[in-house]
């Protein structure tokens, strides 16, 4: 039994008995609501016994005519309303299918490209409703994982596991010095040519930390100052707190700034489209995917 201890029903109630109970009323007989329908009248019969046993009241009385019982009434009403409303959801469905409306919440590691990624796709689809949330790449992983957002465009160092993940570009590690700096004419650096330097390192979960700890191994520099996101890491920079790493293309138009490639920094991650597997059946997501790979085989 429920736990509210009432008796359990034998029947459920379906959307076609619903259907059929609306259709008998509004047909006023049994064979007319079945040709409305296009079933047998047998068939309209045995939906009607069921929803009334489901319901544990009888809702039309059939002889001498068919007419509404008082309880058959005030359910007609819900059944209407109920009916109504799955006819709009599934209108909502079929827009969503035509790609007519609906609404994606795209998380992003760096606005560099992704943004160029996502004013293709709203040119494409207009009329579908886009928004973003900016984060580092453990709090976007952790924001799909939860369906808070619908797909992450973020840099990883590898694909993440039980996530689905399409890699669209790889990015280079770079040093990021004032623009004055005495290494700022450099080709390129190894991870011991700075190991002395003031260095100033990404928050914890930054993709942009762990590719850096990766790659400097052992030569890793003792940071002095922690900084929490890209765009403050640019700032301490061009105040002079020290030097940091960067993705190479993230200093881009920025003429404050030198940008040198590290040596064995190469590919050394990537940025990746990620979303939930099951969420690719959602149509705007899969759209939004979709466009995502085409980019990335160009």
């Amino acid at each position: 039994m429920p736990q509210d201890g009432s008796p359990r029903r034998d029947f459920g109630i379906t959307l076609s008995a619903l259907r059929t109970f609306i259709a008998v009323v509004e047909q006023g007989s049994f064979s007319r609501a079945a040709v409305a329908l296009g079933v047998s009248q047998p068939s309209v019969s045995v939906q009607l016994n069921s929803l009334e046993r489901a319901c544990r009241v009888l809702l039309l009385h059939r002889r001498p005519r068919l007419e509404l019982t008082d309880a058959g009434r005030d359910l007609l009403v819900r059944a209407r309303l109920i009916v109504s409303r799955l006819a709009e959801f599934e209108r909502s469905v079929d827009d969503l299918h035509a790609l007519q409306q609906g609404h994606l919440l795209v998380g992003l590691s760096g606005p560099h490209v992704a943004l160029r990624l996502i004013a293709g796709f709203v040119e494409q689809h207009p009329a579908i409703t886009l928004a973003t949330r900016v984060g580092n790449s453990a709090m976007l992983l952790e924001d799909i994982a939860q369906c808070r957002i619908d797909v992450g465009i973020v840099a990883l160092g590898a694909p993440s596991g039980g996530l689905w993940c399409r890699r669209l570009m790889g990015l280079e590690l770079a040093l990021c010095v004032p623009r004055g700096h005495a290494m700022a004419g450099r080709k390129r650096v190894a991870p011991e040519d700075f190991v002395d330097l003031p260095y100033i390192r990404r928050e914890a979960g930054s993709v942009t930390r762990e590719t850096a700890e990766r790659v400097f191994g052992l030569a890793a520099p003792v940071a002095r100052l922690e900084i929490t996101g890209r765009e403050a890491m640019k700032e301490a920079i061009v105040a002079g707190l020290g030097v940091g790493v960067l993705f190479a293309h993230e200093a881009d138009g920025d003429d404050r700034l030198a940008v040198i490639p590290i040596a064995g920094g190469e590919e050394s991650a990537a940025i990746y489209a990620v979303a939930l597997e099951e969420s690719r059946d959602i149509p705007v997501v899969g759209a939004f995917l979709a466009h995502l790979q085409t980019w990335s085989a160009q």
